[in-house]
């Protein structure tokens, strides 16, 4: 009796839930863009101000600033999304073929925006 060893394989895992080439690349460069986040605040946090400026729709003053730790808001909200988006792809894949694709570019950009936020962030107040 011989026995078969399973093993994990990222790849095949990614493959089986996002079988797109274009959303599987979209994702990763998501999921990249808030693990760079995430080191980078967690990096910067103590060479920071104890208020920053986050919430730009808020008028001038007082009202855009925030505390260090809520810079965390900005990975946090890209993850949200991004799970989000591939859980709402995989559901209506057999809807549509585009809807995934366009779900997952989406979180890309999404992912990418914040990321640019946050340097932006980073570099008004470190610079």
């Amino acid at each position: 009796m011989t026995k078969s060893r399973q093993t994990f394989s990222i790849r095949e895992t990614a493959e089986i839930l996002v079988p797109d080439k274009l959303g599987r690349t979209s994702y990763f460069f998501s999921f990249s863009l808030i693990v760079i986040m995430f080191g980078l605040i967690t990096i910067l946090l103590s060479r920071l101000p104890r208020v920053i400026p986050l919430y730009f729709t808020l008028p001038w003053g007082e009202g855009r600033l925030a505390v260090r730790p809520m810079l965390y808001l900005l990975p946090i909200v890209s993850t949200l999304f991004l799970v989000f988006n591939l859980f709402l792809g995989r559901i209506s894949e057999k809807l549509s073929p585009l809807l995934p694709r366009v779900l997952a570019v989406s979180s890309a950009v999404v992912a990418f925006m914040m990321f640019i936020a946050l340097v932006g962030i980073v570099q008004s107040l470190v610079l």
